[in-house]
């Protein structure tokens, strides 16, 4: 199924003995997980005063910032307080030698490890049914992403899931098209695979499914589009992308280091933000020469010369002649579509979510879009379960399911980059640390 993931490195679950481990004053419990090929991953418990209290899963912020062991212990250490939950960080593998989509795996074993042996408690006296906790997750930049795709994907109801989660400047979306040569939208050429709806992702869904001839005004829109004459407008990229703390060079340059192929980029759920909208590139492969593989029998040349002669002398020639240069897949920009998602048919529910991101962060307009997207989503699967119809009716009842998709998901805007982990460029640090805490408490306690 398109939301649940296979899980092929799920071999066994073991527990480690237990190590108490204490780094900068922070004291936890350290549980290998086995995988494969024998190798494990580590999960890092950090306690609660309750053994009711709710579970947070905190996932670093990855490889592309230098070592930050000790500023994350300072935020799980702060997000524990603000919370009171329990925390705990999985710590995935993401490297130049644990590619995409390792980390991926490597986070869904680890929730799979706390579902079983701590989101189900102990069966209470007024029931037999075992206690299930209420599970949270954060994360910043990688760390962000995969927590935004735990959140997306673990929100089953009707069993342990994902109720709210926390990011910051998370990389939501690996393809990076503004790195790709600038043209206007009614020259965009269109994606690959067939689009999922008619529906431009940069547009209204809802008023999109009021028109009732959806193929005709899009048709409309684009011939008028092609008489405007102004530049594309400048993104949070290109304003952003000199800042000191986080390059848009660096997060380049790291992409191809983390990713075996390009076309990793597009995986849902490497770049969630595709869940609910296509990329807006997509890969053109080379073109080879298959002239005589294709050709019909009657129409292959004749070779002058005996097969022998022919194999001696493309010998010679393989020992003389360089290799041929390889030749790669070339991303371009293309048109984006609006996806729907969840399903439909499925069971998934979208979980409260809190979205920062930094007013001089490269990655705001992504975090902007992403709370843009989930709350569309949340108004229309609001608008469904209340109704049973597909749009809604006037301005008024739009008004009413915009402010609950609101309150469902928050994007709050911090000066400067605003990462968590960068206290010394953050002196706002602490209070945007203890405010996502407090709104997880009271996210998961509701």
């Amino acid at each position: 199924m398109l939301w649940r993931l296979r899980r092929p490195y799920l071999l066994h679950l073991a527990r480690s003995p237990s190590l108490s481990r204490q780094f900068s004053a922070v004291k936890f419990e350290r549980v290998g997980i086995e995988c494969r090929p024998n190798t494990r991953i580590t999960l890092d418990l950090f306690p609660s005063s309750s053994t009711s209290s709710p579970i947070l899963i905190y996932l670093p912020s990855g490889p592309i910032l230098p070592d930050q062991t000790d500023e994350q212990d300072r935020v799980i250490s702060l997000l524990a307080r603000s919370s009171g939950a329990m925390v705990a960080r999985i710590n995935y593998r993401l490297s130049p030698t644990y590619q995409f989509p390792m980390p991926i795996h490597d986070v869904l074993l680890g929730y799979d490890w706390i579902v079983e042996n701590l989101v189900r408690g102990e069966t209470s006296s007024q029931s037999s049914r075992p206690i299930i906790k209420r599970v949270g997750v954060c994360g910043e930049l990688v760390g962000g992403s995969l927590a935004t795709m735990l959140a997306l994907t673990e929100c089953r109801l009707g069993e342990p899931r994902i109720g709210a989660a926390a990011v910051n400047n998370p990389v939501v979306d690996w393809v990076f098209s503004e790195d790709l040569p600038e043209s206007l939208p009614a020259g965009l050429p269109e994606p690959n695979a067939p689009k999922e709806t008619s529906s431009p992702a940069d547009g209204d869904q809802m008023t999109w499914w009021e028109q009732q001839d959806e193929q005709k005004s899009y048709e409309m829109i684009e011939k008028r589009s092609k008489k405007v004459t102004k530049s594309p407008p400048k993104t949070s990229w290109m304003y952003n992308g000199d800042n000191r703390l986080l390059l848009t060079l660096t997060l380049s340059g790291k992409r191809d280091v983390l990713f075996r192929r390009s076309e990793d980029f597009f995986d849902r759920f490497a770049s969630p933000i595709h869940f609910f909208r296509s990329p807006r590139a997509k890969l053109i492969y080379p073109q080879h020469d298959n002239t005589l593989a294709s050709s019909s029998p009657s129409n292959v040349p004749v070779d002058p010369l005996d097969f022998e002669t022919r194999q001696e002398i493309l010998h010679h020639q393989s020992l003389q002649a360089l290799p041929p240069a390889l030749e790669l897949p070339t991303l371009v920009k293309c048109r984006a579509y609006a996806r729907i998602y969840p399903p439909s048919n499925s069971d998934l529910s979208l979980p409260r979510c809190m979205i920062t991101a930094g007013l001089g962060s490269p990655l705001l307009d992504q975090c902007s879009e992403l709370a843009k997207l989930m709350r569309r989503s949340v108004a229309r699967q609001r608008v469904k379960s209340r109704t049973g119809r597909a749009h809604w009716q006037n301005e008024a009842e739009k008004a009413r399911y915009d402010e609950f998709a609101h309150k469902i998901v928050q994007f709050n805007s911090v000066e400067g980059v605003g990462l968590w982990t960068q206290s010394d460029s953050n002196p706002n640090w602490r209070p945007d640390v203890e405010n996502v805490g407090s709104w997880l408490k009271e996210s998961l306690s509701s």
